[in-house]
C-alpha cells in the first residue's frame, strides 16, 4: 500500500504534463489556421471595429467559389493557340471560340444576414508630430512663424476628435519651387527616338509578378486583384488614430459587400461588369457619402494648371472637374475620405525637366518637397502615411516618379504597367484620352453600324515608337493583306480616308503599344464604336476593378502579331456584332462632359479611387 501511494502521484504528474502539452499544441494549430485562412488578424477577432465576413466578393471581380455562373467554362487565359481557332485555358483543354464567347456569366451571390454595429465615435487622436525636412535649395521661405499653430484653411475644428492638434509649421518648411535645377549627380539613361515628347527608360521595373513567359493575362490580373484584396484585409497599415470618415468607409464596405442582386438595371448592362450589383451599390455609396479635400497649396504651372488637350489630357480634365466640383469636394478636411494632390505630371516634365539631362531626379525631388510641406503643415498625410491621398497622372514617367514617395497612396496612372510597380487593389488605371477640341469633347462621336464596316482592322501610328509597332508593320503594312489597313504615318492624298474615317468604318481598331503600355487608341476605338484589339502585354485596362474587358474587347499577345488576321477571322460574325454592341453600351464610361454626368469618365475615375480606398480601409 505504501508503494502504490508513491506510484499514483507520479503517474498523475506524467499524464498532466502530456495533457498540457497536447492542449498547447492544439491551440497553436488553431491560431496558425486562423491566421492563414481568415481575413482578420487574431486581435481583430476581439475588436469592435471588425466587420462581418460577407459571402459576396470584396472585389468587383467575382469569386468563383461563391458565385453560380450557370455553366460558365473554366476561366480562360486570353491567349490563342498556334492555329488561332481556339482559346487555351489553364488546364490545356481547347474550347471553341464561339462557345466561350456566347456563354454569359450570371452572378447569383447569396446574401448573409448580419448585424453590424459601428464603432463608437469617441476616438481620441494623438497630436501629429513630424520633423521638418531639410529645406531644398532655392525654396521659398514660409511666412509662418516658428512654432505657430497652423489651422486648416476654411475648415471647422474637428469636434469629433478632441485630441487632434495640428502640427506646427516650422520655419524651414517651404513649398518647392519650379526652377529648373539640374542634378549633376544624376545618371544618364537611355533615350528613345526623337519625339516631341521627351522620354527615357524608367530606372527600375519591380514588383512584377508575371508568368514564366513574363506576361500577365487578364485572368491572372483578376486573380492578383483578389489576392491583394485579401492581403490588404490582413496586412493593411492602420491609421495612427481613427476618424469619423474611417468609420463611414467601413460602413460603406459592409454595404457594398452585401449588395442586393440587381442585374436588370436598364442603364448598366450586366455582361460589361465583373459584378454589376456590387458596382451599382458602390457607386450609390460614393454618391451618398464621398468627400474629397483638395490641397490649395502649390504654385502654377505644376499645381492647379489643367491642360485639356493632347494625349495627356485625362489628368487635366480630372483636375479641372474635381477642383470645380461642389458635390464631392469639401473645404472641411476633417470630413474628407480622400485627399487630392493637384499636380500635373505633364506640366512637371515641361517645367522642370532639363533638356538632354536624361534624368528626372529633380522632378522627383520637387514632388518630395511638396509632400514634406503638406505633411508638416497638416496632420492628414502622417495619420495614414498617405494611404488616403491620391493623384491622377498621365505622363509616361509618372509611375517611376511616384513609386517611392507615394508608395502608400492611390495612383491613377495612364501608364498602368504591371512591370513598373502597378499595385492591384491600390493603384487604378487612368484612361488615356486624346481630346482634339476641349470645347466640344464629344464632337464626331460614333461610327458606322456593324454591317457597314468593310475594313477588317485598322492601325496608323508613329512606326518608331517602341518595339511592338515595327513588328506589326513588318508583318501587315504596305497592303500585305487587303483586309488589314495597317499604316505607319497615314498617307495624305486626295480621296484617301483620314484617321477618323478609318476608325468609323473598321470592325476592329488595333491598339498597339508605343513606348509604354498605354495608348489613346483604346478610348478612341470605343469613342468611334470600333472594337478595340489591344496588343500590349501587361497593360492593366482602365476601370479594371469594375469592367469585364473580355466582354467587349480583344486581347492579342505581342508574340501573336504574325497570327493577327487568323485571330480576328476566327471570331464569328455573331460574336463580332455582340462585341460591337457592347462597345456602344460601355461608351458612356469613356466620355468627357464639360458638366459631368452620371457614370461618365470623371465619375468612373473617381469611383475607381473610391472603391480601392474602401477596400483598403483598416482601423
Amino acid at each position: 500500500g505504501l508503494r502504490m501511494s508513491y506510484v499514483f502521484p507520479w503517474l498523475w504528474k506524467v499524464e498532466s504534463r502530456r495533457l498540457l502539452w497536447l492542449l498547447g499544441l492544439t491551440f497553436a494549430l488553431i491560431v496558425t489556421f486562423q491566421y492563414v485562412e481568415l481575413p482578420y488578424s487574431i486581435s481583430s477577432l476581439f475588436s469592435s471595429t471588425k466587420m462581418p465576413v460577407s459571402r459576396n466578393s470584396t472585389s468587383l471581380i467575382g469569386d468563383r467559389k461563391h458565385h453560380n455562373y450557370h455553366n460558365l467554362p473554366p476561366p480562360m487565359v486570353p491567349s490563342f493557340s498556334q492555329n488561332n481557332a481556339t482559346l487555351v485555358d489553364d488546364s490545356d483543354k481547347e474550347v471553341e471560340v464561339d462557345k466561350i464567347f456566347d456563354k454569359e456569366a450570371a452572378f447569383q451571390p447569396s446574401l448573409p444576414t448580419s448585424n453590424w454595429s459601428p464603432v463608437k465615435e469617441n476616438a481620441t487622436a494623438p497630436a501629429a508630430s513630424v520633423e521638418a525636412p531639410a529645406a531644398l535649395p532655392g525654396l521659398r521661405p514660409s511666412p509662418v512663424k516658428d512654432n505657430a499653430t497652423v489651422h486648416l484653411p476654411s475648415a471647422k475644428a474637428p469636434a469629433a476628435l478632441p485630441g487632434l492638434n495640428h502640427s506646427p509649421l516650422k520655419q524651414n518648411a517651404t513649398l518647392p519651387t519650379t526652377s529648373k535645377v539640374h542634378d549633376k549627380n544624376s545618371t544618364k539613361e537611355d533615350v528613345g527616338d526623337a519625339s516631341p515628347v521627351v522620354r527615357f527608360v524608367p530606372d527600375i521595373k519591380e514588383n512584377a509578378k508575371t508568368t514564366d513567359s513574363g506576361v500577365m493575362s487578364i485572368y491572372e490580373m483578376s486573380k492578383q486583384l483578389r489576392r491583394n484584396r485579401i492581403s490588404n484585409n490582413r496586412l493593411a497599415k492602420k491609421p495612427k488614430w481613427v476618424t469619423k470618415p474611417d468609420l463611414e468607409l467601413l460602413q460603406a464596405k459592409h454595404e457594398i459587400e452585401n449588395a442586393p442582386i440587381d442585374d436588370k438595371d436598364p442603364i448598366l448592362y450586366a455582361p460589361l461588369y465583373h459584378n454589376v450589383s456590387i458596382f451599382k451599390r458602390s457607386y450609390e455609396m460614393m454618391e451618398k457619402m464621398l468627400k474629397v479635400y483638395v490641397y490649395k497649396e502649390g504654385d502654377k504651372p505644376i499645381m492647379h494648371t489643367p491642360r485639356l488637350g493632347g494625349i495627356y489630357s485625362s489628368e487635366g480634365w480630372f483636375m479641372k472637374l474635381i477642383e470645380s466640383n461642389n458635390k464631392y469636394v469639401t473645404k472641411d478636411a476633417t470630413k474628407a475620405h480622400l485627399f487630392y494632390l493637384p499636380f500635373s505630371s505633364q506640366m512637371l516634365e515641361e517645367t522642370l525637366y532639363v533638356k538632354d539631362s536624361h534624368s528626372h531626379r529633380n522632378l522627383i525631388k520637387y514632388l518630395k518637397g511638396y509632400i514634406d510641406f503638406i505633411s508638416i503643415k497638416y496632420p492628414f498625410w502622417n495619420r495614414t502615411s498617405g494611404a488616403d491621398h491620391f493623384l491622377a497622372a498621365c505622363h509616361d514617367w509618372a509611375p517611376s516618379e511616384t513609386r517611392k514617395h507615394f508608395s502608400n497612396s492611390i495612383r491613377a496612372l495612364c501608364n498602368s504597367d504591371v512591370k513598373e510597380g502597378f499595385v492591384f487593389g491600390k493603384d487604378t488605371s487612368l484612361p488615356e484620352t486624346y481630346v482634339r477640341d476641349p470645347k466640344k469633347p464629344l464632337s464626331n462621336i460614333g461610327g458606322k453600324s456593324a454591317s457597314k464596316r468593310p475594313t477588317l482592322a485598322f492601325f496608323a501610328g508613329q512606326p518608331d515608337h517602341g518595339y511592338v509597332r515595327p513588328i506589326l508593320l513588318s508583318y501587315w503594312a504596305n497592303n500585305k493583306d487587303p483586309d488589314l489597313k495597317i499604316f505607319g504615318k497615314l498617307p495624305r492624298s486626295k480621296g484617301n480616308k483620314n484617321y477618323r474615317q478609318f476608325m468609323k468604318t473598321s470592325k476592329y481598331c488595333i491598339c498597339a503599344k508605343g513606348y509604354e503600355v498605354n495608348s489613346p487608341r483604346v478610348v478612341e476605338a470605343i469613342f468611334y464604336d470600333c472594337v478595340p484589339v489591344i496588343i500590349s502585354d501587361n497593360f492593366v485596362p482602365p476601370f479594371f476593378e469594375a469592367l469585364k474587358w473580355e466582354s467587349f474587347a480583344v486581347f492579342v499577345l505581342e508574340k501573336d502579331i504574325p497570327n493577327l488576321k487568323k485571330i480576328l477571322m476566327s471570331i464569328s460574325e455573331r460574336r463580332y456584332k455582340q462585341l460591337q454592341m457592347r462597345v456602344k453600351r460601355v461608351q458612356k464610361h469613356f466620355l468627357w462632359h464639360v458638366k459631368p454626368e452620371k457614370y461618365d469618365m470623371f465619375h468612373m475615375i473617381l469611383h475607381s479611387i473610391w472603391f480601392n480606398r474602401v477596400f483598403q480601409i483598416s482601423v
